[in-house]
């Protein structure tokens, strides 16, 4: 009697652990979410542009639990890929670089709540995993190559790959060269182009890459709409308004006429730690951004003052005591800065921003497609 009880017990402990277990390669990708997640992890939900400009991610703490047709996947970052109408704007892309703004969830509730904050799907649509050693590249390759034949060459990248997979409806990309995977139910995306920060710009055929990056971003707010816009006013050091950098608190914000139509937000990084605090105005498109003090996030007397982003000239008034001003050409820019103070492309041949020289802050100058002074942000170096 007791060897059946072990029995039994034993095949409990193995059906439990065949359920923990979500093999990715065999999703359809629109499954709930409360599916696929566990609800026990620290798992993250939120913008991150590295990984893709315009979609929600989760970001799951415990990736051990999923697999690739049977490969375990265990430390390497496992991301699921999420409708978001919300971030069809191109907003979260002018910050000249990476974007991070993920927060944490810990049930169905807060879930919900999240989802409906972003105008969001309560589905997935694609995945995207980490393929950090050269032994998961061969294994994943060669799952692939056995599903699904040969790869079309990404002419983007050195070793990248895609696959359209007419039958199951999908996109695959794979990126060694970014030590990324991802697979995408191409149900309600563009059947001519694809666009990401790790696979660039593929032409399926007849991309009209215009016409696709404006429904990318179809939510945008016209600057030319916008009334009553902000003034500010930044000094010779970077200040703006009467704000001071490294000195103001977030008391002083509040106070101020700036700290009109903010709504504050606390980030948090992968592990659930406070990340920053974050006073933000989307319909003008400009943000405060503030170090916790010694007492913690809510001291507003002690988070200090550590940058901003002003994302659009267009939607605020703006006016630079050195002289610069919204629209200028690069090359005038670097005339009334100073090609001395400049780090990088003074050209803007290769990129689309200009940095200053400062010891303590990272101060970026973002031209836009016609390579005119459009954006700018502040921020305190790590």
């Amino acid at each position: 009697m007791k060897y059946l009880s072990y029995l039994f017990f034993l095949f409990l402990m193995l059906a439990c652990n065949g359920q923990e277990k979500v093999d990715l390669f065999k999703l359809n990708l629109d499954e709930p979410i409360e599916k696929i997640v566990d609800f026990n992890d620290k798992n993250m939900i939120g913008v991150e542009t590295v990984e893709y400009a315009y979609g929600l991610l989760i970001e799951m703490d415990n990736p051990g639990k999923y697999t690739f047709d049977g490969i375990d996947l265990k430390g390497q970052k496992v991301f699921l890929q999420i409708n978001s109408e919300r971030l069809k704007t191109d907003s979260i892309t002018k910050f000249g670089g990476g974007h991070f703004d993920m927060k944490g969830f810990k049930d169905k509730t807060e879930l919900a709540k999240i989802l409906k904050e972003y105008k969001a799907d309560p589905t997935i649509y694609g995945f995207r995993m980490e393929m950090q050693t050269p032994t998961l590249k061969k294994e994943i390759l060669k799952k692939l190559e056995s599903q699904y034949g040969k790869g079309t060459k990404n002419p983007n990248t050195d070793n990248g790959l895609y696959w359209n997979v007419r039958k199951q409806n999908k996109y695959i990309f794979y990126a060694p060269d970014y030590d990324r995977l991802i697979i995408l139910n191409k149900s309600n995306l563009s059947k001519n182009c694809y666009w990401d920060s790790m696979n660039g710009l593929i032409d399926f055929g007849g991309c009209d890459h215009e016409a696709y990056t404006k429904e990318l971003t179809k939510n945008r707010t016209d600057s030319k709409d916008i009334k009553n816009k902000p003034v500010l006013k930044i000094d010779k050091n970077w200040n703006i308004n009467d704000l001071r950098l490294g000195t103001s608190t977030e008391a002083d914000f509040v106070k101020s006429f700036t700290s009109k139509n903010f709504e504050r937000v606390i980030t948090l990084n992968p592990k659930g730690g406070l990340q920053e605090v974050m006073h933000e105005n989307k319909y003008n498109n400009f943000y405060f951004y503030f170090t916790a003090g010694k007492n913690g996030e809510n001291d507003q007397k002690n988070n200090i003052l550590k940058g901003y982003s002003i994302n659009d000239f267009e939607a605020v008034e703006t006016s630079f005591e050195n002289q610069l001003k919204k629209g200028m050409k690069g090359e005038d820019v670097v005339k009334v800065i100073g090609k001395n103070d400049i780090i990088g492309d003074t050209g803007l041949k290769y990129s689309n921003y200009l940095e200053i020289k400062n010891p303590t802050y990272k101060i970026n100058l973002i031209f836009n497609d016609n390579k005119l002074f459009s954006s700018m942000y502040v921020l305190k170096k790590e």
